[in-house]
């Protein structure tokens, strides 16, 4: 799991374009058989953008067309490095 950090808050009528490619990348690594899923999160100061992937690699042409529309919104931001989740238990 890895997070975009945005600051300050943003609406959430400015992340329109951002839903739209992160829902068809979530549509085009189900296809692919992989995990990625993303979801927006909205706090007092900052909103953050949740990645979970079946790969730490950022290096995806998603992360690239994210990357390059929040710089086109004129966002700051940052990005955590990748972070393992727990595994499930059965």
């Amino acid at each position: 799991m890895y997070a975009y950090k945005l600051e300050p808050l943003q609406p959430d009528a400015r992340f329109h374009k951002i839903k739209a490619l992160l829902g068809k990348a979530h549509v085009a690594a189900r296809r692919a058989a992989r995990m990625w899923a993303s979801r927006i999160v909205v706090e007092t100061r900052v909103s953050h953008i949740l990645i979970v992937s079946d790969s730490p690699s950022r290096q995806r042409a998603v992360n690239r067309a994210l990357e390059k529309e929040l710089k086109l919104l004129g966002l700051r931001f940052v990005v955590n490095e990748p972070v393992p989740l727990p595994a499930e238990g059965p």
